[in-house]
């Protein structure tokens, strides 16, 4: 059972993000205030810069590999090919009111709630808009639009790799190497939320 975090995700100083795990997969929500969670199409699929002003609905951002997640190429072959060769990532920004960790269909289910400054809010939203190429949607999913991403997906840098250093840029201590595998990034992630204070850098 996931507990939703609790509707005001944000003090003066802080915003509060949310980092969900399944089994296999992560993602980061960001509060954001918008009437529908809905994408319009004329909406630029990363966002604004500024601070959000409340919870209304969560902009969720990950990471995949666009063989595996959006083409299903998956399977065994699928594995090895992901893991062991540098294929073509995406980038999956989403609008939902809901985390990922509500939604997910993969046991175990964990959602972390860490609390940002307000620079590092704009630290991490920055860092994850460079991280798509071209704005243009390769693939639509739901509430979720895929574009292709400018890293390659790999053993070395896959969907926790994403995260952690969304994490990094927004100002907590959370080493690479230690999302390398989910549990290792789940122990980290525990590691690290009795430090989520706010920060003033």
């Amino acid at each position: 059972m996931i507990a939703r975090p609790a509707p005001k995700l944000q003090t003066q100083d802080s915003i509060a993000i949310v980092v969900s795990l399944d089994a296999a997969h992560s993602m980061i929500a960001l509060p954001v205030e918008m009437p529908e969670a809905h994408i319009r199409e004329d909406e630029s699929v990363t966002g604004l810069d500024d601070a959000p002003g409340g919870a209304g609905v969560y902009e969720e951002w990950g990471y995949a590999e666009r063989a595996w997640y959006l083409e299903k190429r998956q399977g065994f072959v699928g594995v090895l090919r992901a893991l062991f060769l540098p294929t073509e990532g995406v980038v999956e920004v989403g609008i939902h009111q809901s985390i990922w960790a509500e939604r997910a269909q993969k046991p175990p289910v964990e959602a972390f709630k860490f609390e940002i400054s307000k620079a590092g809010y704009r630290r991490l939203r920055s860092y994850l808009r460079a991280t798509i190429a071209s704005e243009e949607p390769v693939g639509i999913v739901g509430n979720s639009r895929f574009c292709v991403a400018r890293s390659s997906y790999h053993l070395f840098h896959h969907c926790h790799h994403y995260t952690a250093k969304g994490l990094r840029e927004a100002g907590l201590p959370i080493p690479m190497m230690g999302a390398l595998t989910r549990d290792g990034f789940a122990r980290q992630l525990r590691r690290i939320m009795p430090l989520s204070e706010p920060h003033n850098s």
